[in-house]
């Protein structure tokens, strides 16, 4: 936390959470917003940056990333991962189940991480809900929100067992966190790569019907309201599901919904190459759902936007399309992919901030994620029109897979702050 007091002045200063969005400016004393509005008291501040207009808004907030399992030489470490964070605009990461980190011991559970310390971006983790992903055997959930864990997950690993799902809603409704499930059912996804339509018949390919997913949500909306459990949406990618969607929250329930940045901005056209680059879970849409899903997200119907970012090998991710590992790279270019949606006026601006910003604030009962007197300093300067190329060798990381190696942006992070301490300069 920085013991110096900054002002950011002339800025265009958007705060989804109170709707704000004009002209103003901030001053931070002691890591906390202790002014904002259009007359800040520059006179008591150490430092003061102009911003020319350019845009200021909360750091933004992931509540999905992937951590790498150990140190390896060409590997994704925490320190790389939150330098990639910084400099794509995140204040705060939270650390999600996978097959590579199930995150299912409470014993050395990292859990969360007080502070920010050495890593600048603020750390947090959520837990497996079963033991080793497996759908099966629940984990010591207990132990671990006991350590910190933000919510229970299953990385892409869908429930079969309604049973097993029942039980898990109703425990973790003793601990009052979200428990976060893909919405599959896994007699029709399991083993699939590609989404059910005329393109994945014509490659060959296994495929998942979209109605899968709102048959899932269906039956664990149902289970939710059995239990009284709080069931995070995770990663929802289909017009059929969001249909489910709104059917469920026509009840008194208490129903989280999010998306990946690759389901906003990206469709099963990407794929048509087969481009390994491009194996996605969920995997990628119709052109359709991705209209959906940006106009839902426009209507406020998507609490959270996720990265989803998934450091994977050159060997992992260079095997064919069918055969290589899902995911992508996605800290360092989400905001640039999603200011495209701005740019073309499929959402407003303010909209999309909402959903990376006090959006998963409040579903984690965090306090940043917003700019109020007395709120974090966590904060991100933005020029909304700035063009540049994304180059994966340019990455904080050594990995490289990205979607959107190549892609022309408009629009780049040139500050980040956690606590009123500058965690990425695009001048340094």
């Amino acid at each position: 936390m920085s013991e110096t007091s900054l002002a950011i002045i002339n800025a265009r200063l958007i705060d989804p959470a109170s709707g704000f969005d004009g002209p103003g400016g901030v001053l931070i004393e002691d890591g906390v917003i202790a002014q904002f509005g259009s007359e800040i008291d520059v006179d008591a501040a150490d430092e003061v940056i102009d911003a020319q207009g350019r845009i200021l808004a909360p750091a933004l907030i992931d509540l999905r990333a992937a951590k790498e399992p150990a140190l390896t030489p060409d590997g994704e470490t925490l320190s790389t991962l939150t330098a990639g964070a910084a400099k794509g605009g995140y204040g705060t990461v939270v650390l999600a189940p996978n097959l590579r980190a199930p995150l299912d011991k409470a014993d050395g559970f990292d859990g969360m991480t007080k502070g920010f310390g050495r890593y600048g971006v603020r750390v947090l983790s959520a837990c497996a809900a079963t033991q080793g992903l497996d759908g099966q055997h629940m984990s010591e959930i207990g132990l671990m929100v006991r350590g910190g864990a933000v919510y229970a997950g299953q990385g892409d690993h869908p429930i079969a067992n309604a049973l097993t799902m029942r039980r898990l809603l109703a425990y973790t409704s003793q601990f009052d966190v979200w428990l976060s499930v893909r919405p599959a059912d896994a007699a029709l996804s399991t083993g699939t790569v590609a989404l059910e339509s005329d393109w994945s018949a014509r490659m060959g390919l296994p495929a998942e019907p979209a109605i899968s997913e709102r048959i899932a949500i269906e039956r664990d909306t149902a289970l939710a309201e059995l239990t009284g459990g709080k069931l995070m949406i995770d990663r929802l990618s289909t017009q059929a599901g969001l249909k489910a969607l709104r059917q469920a929250r026509r009840s008194d329930l208490e129903i989280a919904a999010t998306t990946a940045v690759a389901h906003l901005t990206l469709n099963e056209v990407d794929a048509g190459a087969l481009d390994s680059a491009f194996r996605m879970d969920p995997p990628l849409r119709a052109e359709s759902d991705r209209l959906s899903l940006v106009a839902a997200l426009a209507d406020g119907e998507i609490d959270a936007i996720v990265t989803d970012h998934r450091p994977t090998p050159f060997d992992d991710k260079g095997e064919p399309f069918a055969l290589a590992i899902p995911g992508t790279m996605g800290l360092e270019t989400a905001l640039g992919a999603l200011l495209a949606l701005a740019h073309d006026g499929e959402v407003e601006l303010i909209d999309l901030l909402r959903a990376l910003t006090c959006g998963p604030a409040d579903l984690l009962g965090l306090p940043q994620g917003r700019i109020a007197v007395g709120a974090p300093a966590d904060l991100v300067l933005i020029d909304g029109d700035q063009p540049w190329v994304c180059k994966p060798e340019d990455f904080e990381s050594a990995r490289g897979n990205s979607a959107w190696a190549g892609r022309r942006f408009q629009g780049r992070v040139l500050q980040t702050l956690v606590g009123g301490v500058t965690v990425y300069n695009s001048k340094v």
